[in-house]
């Protein structure tokens, strides 16, 4: 039998460390469930990266990189094809519903927006460059879907809680339901309609609300030159 290399380890404690810390946040995490559930020795945490605040900033890291390797597809085809793009980012939000690992880094930083613990923010300035980021590049995208005209901050901000709000309202439904109604309640998405047919859904709910508000646009721009 092939013996673990220092890689399959560190891989190993930081998928495990990703669900632990995701399911029971930062406080509730302990480093022999996480050693426990990984297989490992229990010294590994601290061999590997330190101690658990340090672990937890490592995980904090493979977490985002997971995030931004699938936003990074969304951005390569963004200005050539903004519709395009828009599925794209549509199909990796779901995954925050459909893809076990991408559920668990979407519950991480759930977290990390509302909960204080003695590490948060530990990225300092670096995490807040991505996000800024991330800001302006949703902006410009959501800012080619609307056109110049309909293209207001009213606008962008209604279209992309619009969007935010359909994509990401699942993962929380269904764990609330999968947690306090034992599996048995009246949403399950995954059960109900695969992630495509979910993303067809959605998309032409956005675009039905593209067309609406440069509608409106029109008639404002019209009615200001009568």
């Amino acid at each position: 039998m092939a013996r673990d290399t220092k890689t399959d380890v560190k891989t190993r404690l930081l998928s495990t460390g990703l669900r632990v810390f995701a399911n029971s946040g930062y406080a509730g995490a302990t480093v022999r469930e996480i050693s426990d559930e990984s297989e490992t020795n229990i010294a590994a945490i601290n061999y590997y990266f330190g101690d658990k605040k340090r672990f937890y900033q490592a995980v904090l890291e493979y977490a985002g990189n997971l995030r931004r390797e699938a936003l990074g597809k969304t951005w390569e085809v963004a200005q050539a094809d903004p519709w395009k793009a828009l599925r794209i980012r549509v199909e990796t939000m779901l995954d925050t519903t459909y893809d076990d690992v991408m559920f668990h880094v979407n519950w991480l930083f759930m977290r990390e927006l509302m909960t204080e613990n003695e590490v948060r923010n530990s990225q300092g300035e670096d995490a807040m460059a991505r996000r800024k980021s991330y800001e302006e590049r949703m902006t410009n995208l959501l800012t080619q879907l609307l056109g110049n005209d309909a293209a207001t901050l009213t606008n962008i901000k209604l279209l992309r809680y619009t969007l935010y709000s359909l994509c990401l309202f699942l993962p929380i439904q269904t764990t609330i339901e999968n947690k306090y109604l034992s599996g048995k309640g009246f949403f399950n998405v995954k059960a109900a309609v695969d992630k495509s047919a979910l993303a067809d859904f959605i998309m032409k709910t956005v675009k039905q609300t593209v067309d609406e508000m440069r509608r409106q646009a029109l008639e404002a721009l019209e009615a200001s030159r009568e």
